[in-house]
């Protein structure tokens, strides 16, 4: 499969370097896209899968969260806005402890916290998630972690160039 300069609506091009990520794990996305035909057979998701499956971190996603909200010098206020969430959610977040957020919802907040790749998958563990390369969704998001691409809109822009979803849709 070629992904030479692959054009979206509105002349919208894909960063070579992504592109050539995408080659590097197109074998694990065609695995991906298999396993993910099989589990459905079962009546099992493969996010609920991968859920059930990530061993439990250390610390709670509460408590990591506002450990990197206290390192970045950034107030509550300016994060939740940052990452377009809505107060009474983040109210939620702050207020319970074992609250579980949406994988769109980590991303975001990840995001307005300018995480490193690193931390932000600390993150999305300690929320029961992962990050494996095999889709173009997760390739896309380590990427733009990678190259420190957290403007919010941009990497909409580029999620719905690749899977037709943004980040709240994940």
């Amino acid at each position: 499969m070629s992904y030479t300069n692959l054009y979206t609506t509105e002349n919208f091009i894909i960063p070579q370097k992504l592109l050539d990520l995408f080659i590097l794990y197109e074998n694990e996305i065609i695995n991906q896209s298999n396993e993910f035909e099989n589990n459905l057979e079962l009546n099992e998701t493969s996010e609920e899968y991968k859920i059930l499956n990530i061993k439990k971190s250390e610390k709670t996603f509460n408590e990591l969260l506002f450990e990197y909200i206290e390192k970045s010098n950034l107030n509550e206020v300016e994060i939740y806005k940052t990452a377009y969430i809505d107060r009474r959610l983040f109210s939620k977040i702050r207020s319970y402890n074992y609250y579980h957020p949406s994988f769109g919802t980590v991303t975001l907040l990840a995001l307005a916290l300018k995480l490193s790749g690193n931390d932000y998958e600390k993150l999305l563990k300690s929320a029961s998630y992962s990050l494996p390369q095999n889709s173009y969704i997760n390739i896309t998001l380590k990427y733009c972690f990678d190259e420190r691409i957290y403007n919010v809109n941009k990497v909409n822009e580029l999620l719905y160039a690749v899977s037709g979803k943004q980040i709240k849709e994940l």
